[in-house]
């Protein structure tokens, strides 16, 4: 019945077209043939390559490449506390410990569970990892844009299939609830991962400019290269999204990535850290391309004057973002 009242509609509809002028025809002709060109033939032209080599190319596991510790795959993972003692109050917690004064005290600000340490590092640590980093670039910058979308694809792979781990424990690193981490983590990741697959290499194409009449013999472009070594200073309130932001741009776009995570949300960092360079090594790349710091003011500092870094992104106060730019200033370093 829905079948013979729609061929009766666009029988009518042909009927009402053939009693039009024949410019009105015509000009119907063209509009229609140029709505499937624009919206339809073109984009598909376009976008044909990408198709082949998401359809072609297969996506490897890294679920075996990146083990957790029991407080990161479980909600109370943390199993020699004693749970019988009364929870700590809010003015007993201290990310700093006079007694271990290289370590970077962790909790769940929720629970004030203590969930773990981290190095708190030092400016000797950072220029280390930070020439690692300056050497893997060498490498990395000759990589192809599919080589590079490969490598995208695996983390994106991975995060689908573990977003409830990495919800854990952005909720158990900074107190958020899961749907926010969801939200505001998992799902802008996998987005900045699709568009920059979809968009990036178009992108980052040389950009042509008019030249005038007295050059007419030249051609004028723009042309996109890798700065080297990025360091990014993020802050603490989405510790997933805030650090792989940058390493999806910064990767693709041919660099390296060394990102100073909050003090405040360090935890978090070392099991994200472990899902990028898993991915980096399954594909053969050096992972040493991507590093990450955890500390103080003295580990940021130290960032933003080593001479192995090439520019410097930086989210923060205002307070902390004039003394990034005094630092940068004294090399001339972009921020």
């Amino acid at each position: 019945m829905a079948a013979a009242v729609l061929i009766e509609a666009a029988t009518s509809s042909l009927g009402t077209i053939a009693t039009l002028p024949p410019l009105a025809q015509a000009l119907l002709a063209l509009s229609t043939l140029h709505f499937i060109y624009t919206f339809i033939l073109s984009p598909l032209r376009a976008n044909l390559p990408l198709l082949l080599e998401f359809t072609l190319t297969s996506v490897p596991s890294i679920d075996h490449a990146v083990p957790m510790t029991s407080a990161e795959s479980s909600d109370d993972g943390i199993q020699n506390q004693n749970q019988s003692s009364p929870a700590p109050k809010p003015s007993s917690i201290h990310i700093k410990d006079p007694s271990s004064p290289n370590l970077i005290q962790c909790y769940d600000p929720a629970t004030l569970q203590h969930i773990g340490t981290v190095p708190a590092m030092t400016a000797p640590d950072v220029h280390k990892l930070c020439q690692a980093a300056s050497h893997a670039q060498k490498s990395w910058s000759r990589t192809s844009f599919a080589q590079r979308r490969l490598v995208l694809r695996t983390i994106q792979k991975y995060i689908l299939a573990h977003q409830e781990d990495i919800c854990r424990v952005c909720a158990r690193d900074s107190g958020k609830p899961k749907v926010d981490a969801l939200l505001g983590e998992v799902m802008t990741t996998c987005e900045k991962i699709r568009c920059i697959n979809v968009n990036g290499e178009g992108w980052l194409e040389p950009s042509y400019r008019p030249v005038g009449p007295m050059m007419v013999h030249k051609t004028a472009y723009v042309e996109y290269v890798p700065y080297g070594v990025l360091g990014v200073i993020a802050p603490w309130n989405y510790p997933f999204h805030n650090m792989l932001n940058h390493v999806i741009s910064g990767l693709f776009s041919g660099n390296a990535v060394v990102s100073k995570v909050s003090e405040h949300t360090a935890w978090s960092s070392t099991y994200f850290t472990k899902i990028v360079r898993a991915a980096l090594e399954i594909h053969g790349h050096d992972s040493n391309v991507v590093q990450t710091l955890t500390g103080f003011g003295e580990c940021g500092a130290a960032l933003v004057n080593c001479d192995y870094v090439d520019k410097i992104i930086f989210t923060g106060s205002p307070g902390v973002g004039k003394l990034v730019m005094e630092g940068c200033s004294k090399s001339l370093k972009p921020c």
